[in-house]
């Protein structure tokens, strides 16, 4: 499971007094494309009825844009985020907040993924600055503008995600499930493990390292196994 747990002020200091909302997201169906159960919780106003992210493809894209998906489908109950209102004076802002991706599993617990702290700029309302980073893909700065009459700070996270990653306050294209040219070697379907994009190439990486799969080749493996990893790993 990722938690995504949203605060207010610096990311150092982040606690319980300072938590804005949390983001739960769990899998419905672990698969090459898969299903995630997603629950938010705000403060002040509480749970907000579960939804389903279908058909997201594992290992593909920024973390960062899973957890966007994920809040959408909560607020909005689809996949398709419409534009933002048009910023004036008079708009609820935040002056910083922060939050961080962490996976939770029966052998790992609060494993940090990805963190982002978003602050105004320029002391203007409305005006901010978004400073991403993760695990695999590193880190990622924009500046954007959101605002409007009730400040929803999963929703900032949601625009400050979407103008970091695809330009604009909107989704672009969901990423594409990365799948690697395979050939035959020596009558078995391989595959170079150097031609796989991130972060597809070091999960593939730690997922043999990991010792739960035995592989004679891990450059050159057998392109079943990367089947497995997409379905499991």
């Amino acid at each position: 499971m990722l938690r995504v747990s949203i605060h207010a002020g610096d990311i150092e200091e982040r606690c319980t007094a300072n938590q804005l909302a949390v983001l739960d997201i769990a899998y419905d169906d672990v698969a090459a494309l898969a299903t995630y159960v997603v629950a938010l919780k705000m403060r002040g106003t509480g749970s907000i009825a579960q939804a389903k992210l279908e058909k997201y493809p594992r290992w593909a894209g920024s973390i960062w844009l899973l957890v966007a998906r994920s809040i959408c489908q909560v607020l909005y109950r689809k996949n398709q985020l419409p534009p933002s209102s048009k910023v004036d004076k008079r708009c609820a802002y935040a002056t910083r907040i922060c939050a961080v991706v962490e996976r939770a599993t029966a052998s790992d617990h609060a494993v940090e993924l990805g963190r982002v702290e978003i602050s105004q700029r320029r002391n203007k309302r409305g005006c901010y600055t978004a400073t991403f980073d993760e695990d695999i893909l590193g880190a990622r700065t924009a500046d954007f503008d959101y605002g409007c009459k009730a400040l929803n700070h999963s929703e900032l996270l949601m625009r400050a995600i979407c103008w970091a990653y695809y330009g604009a306050d909107t989704f672009g294209p969901d990423p594409a499930l990365i799948i690697p040219p395979t050939m035959m070697v020596g009558g078995v379907l391989r595959f170079h493990v150097a031609a796989l994009a991130e972060p597809a190439m070091t999960g593939f990486r730690r997922y043999l390292d990991s010792g739960t799969v035995d592989c004679d080749d891990n450059d050159l493996p057998n392109a079943e196994l990367y089947a497995i990893f997409l379905a499991n790993g």
